[in-house]
C-alpha cells in the first residue's frame, strides 16, 4: 500500500513538472508598454456605391490604460479621384464626416482617396482603391435549428440564415455583409384613455389601437464576411450570416433581413478579419501578440508616422427575406399583464398612465406604458414601405 502511493505521488507529481515544461515552452508572456503608447490618428473611411450617405470618422487612440473615444473636429475632409475631382465633407458630428454623393458620379474602374487635414496642418491621405460594379446576391435562406445555452445547457430554438455566392472568375473573391433586420410586434392591447397628471382627467385617444402594432428596424452586430479565394470556382454555399433564437419576440408575428453585400480588396478583407480577431480574442488567457495593424492611411510628410483605420470602397448590392410565424416554434412574449387601477395607489403615477377599460366587466385595468404603448420598446407604429 505504502509503495502504491508513493508511485501515484510520484507519477502526479511527473505530471505537473511535464504540463509546466509544456506550458513554458508553448507560451510566452507578452508584456504591453501600456504608458509610453502614444497617441495614433485613427482614420475609418468607406465609398460605397448605392449608399445615400459616405462617411468618414477621424478620432485619436488613447493609451491602454486610459481608453476612450477622442474625436478629431475641426478637420478639411474630402473625396478626391484620379482626376482631381474633390468633394468636401461637412462634419455633422463631432469627429464625424459626411457627404451625399449621387451614384452617377462614382464611376466604375476610377480611383478615388480620402484626404483629412487636421487644424494644426498635418494631412493625411488614404491610397487610391478602385471602385468596381456590385455582384447580384445569390440566393438568402434560413433553416430551424437548435442550441442550447452555454450556461445552463438548456436547448432553444431558432433559425439560422444562410447566404450563397456566386460570382465570375474575373470578379472578386472577397465579401462582405451588411445585415439589418426589422420585425412587427404588438402590445398588451387598446387603449381607452390615459391620465396625464394627478387629477385623473381621461384624454381620449384618436385611436385606441394606435399604440398597439409597432415595427423596429436596426443592424444586427457582427462581422460578416467570407472569401473564395482557396476554391476552384468563385462560388460558395451555406454561408453562415445571423442567428435569431425563439428566446425574443422577434419571430413571433413576422421578421425580415435585409442584406447588403459589398466585394471588397484583399487588403480591406485582411483588414476587417484583423479587427474580428482582435475583438473576439481581446481579454483571452492565450490572447495572441498583436500584430501591426493594417492601413493604407500615411501622413504626407512624415511617412513614418503611425497610423490607423482603413478606406475601402465597394459597390453595394441587396436583397430582403421574410419569415412569416412558424407554427411549430414557440416564441418568448414580452412579460405584460393588467391589474385593476386603483386611484390611491396608482394615481400618483408614473405618467402617463393607460387605462384599459373592460365596459362587460365594468372594470379600469392598468398596466405599464411599455406594455401598452409599443414605441415604448424601441419601434414605430408606421408600417415599412417594403413590408409585405
Amino acid at each position: 500500500m505504502y509503495l502504491l502511493k508513493n508511485i501515484s505521488a510520484l507519477t502526479f507529481g511527473l505530471l505537473l513538472i511535464a504540463m509546466g515544461i509544456l506550458c513554458n515552452s508553448c507560451i510566452s508572456e507578452y508584456e504591453a508598454d501600456i504608458e509610453n503608447e502614444p497617441e495614433l490618428i485613427s482614420i475609418e473611411a468607406s465609398l460605397i456605391k448605392g449608399e445615400e450617405e459616405q462617411t468618414v470618422r477621424v478620432s485619436r487612440t488613447a493609451t491602454l490604460a486610459h481608453s476612450r473615444f477622442m474625436p478629431v473636429e475641426g478637420c478639411n475632409v474630402s473625396l478626391v479621384d484620379e482626376l482631381d475631382n474633390e468633394y468636401p465633407y461637412t462634419e455633422n458630428m463631432r469627429g464625424i464626416y459626411s457627404r451625399s454623393i449621387p451614384d452617377e458620379e462614382l464611376i466604375d474602374g476610377r480611383y478615388y482617396k480620402i484626404r483629412v487635414i487636421t487644424t494644426e496642418g498635418e494631412v493625411y491621405e488614404s491610397d487610391f482603391e478602385r471602385i468596381n460594379p456590385g455582384i447580384e446576391v445569390d440566393t438568402v435562406y434560413y433553416a430551424i435549428e437548435d442550441k442550447a445555452d452555454l450556461l445552463t445547457g438548456e436547448p432553444y430554438s431558432g433559425i439560422q440564415f444562410y447566404l450563397d455566392v456566386e460570382a465570375r472568375e474575373d470578379e472578386s473573391r472577397y465579401f462582405r455583409w451588411r445585415l439589418e433586420e426589422t420585425y412587427e410586434y404588438t402590445s398588451l392591447g387598446p387603449i381607452s384613455y390615459y391620465y396625464m397628471t394627478e387629477d385623473l382627467e381621461p384624454i381620449f385617444p384618436e385611436d385606441e389601437w394606435g399604440l398597439f402594432r409597432c415595427w423596429l428596424k436596426e443592424d444586427v452586430e457582427g462581422l460578416f464576411q467570407s472569401s473564395t479565394m482557396n476554391l476552384t470556382l468563385n462560388e460558395k454555399k451555406k454561408i453562415p450570416l445571423n442567428y435569431v433564437s425563439n428566446q425574443t419576440e422577434r419571430l413571433r408575428i413576422k421578421y425580415s433581413l435585409l442584406v447588403n453585400q459589398y466585394t471588397i480588396s484583399e487588403d480591406a478583407y485582411e483588414y476587417f478579419e484583423q479587427n474580428r480577431i482582435a475583438t473576439e480574442e481581446s481579454g483571452g488567457m492565450y490572447t495572441q501578440q498583436p500584430r501591426q495593424p493594417i492601413t493604407n492611411f500615411h501622413n504626407v510628410d512624415f511617412e513614418g508616422e503611425r497610423v490607423l483605420g482603413y478606406f475601402w470602397v465597394s459597390t453595394k448590392t441587396s436583397v430582403r427575406i421574410f419569415v412569416p410565424k412558424i407554427e411549430d416554434m414557440e416564441v418568448e412574449r414580452v412579460q405584460c399583464s393588467y391589474w385593476e387601477f386603483d386611484p390611491e395607489a396608482d394615481g400618483g403615477g408614473p405618467f402617463p398612465m393607460f387605462i384599459y377599460e373592460d365596459k362587460e366587466a365594468g372594470n379600469k385595468l392598468l398596466s405599464t406604458s411599455s406594455c401598452v404603448d409599443c414605441t415604448k420598446r424601441g419601434g414605430k407604429t408606421s408600417r415599412p414601405d417594403y413590408w409585405e
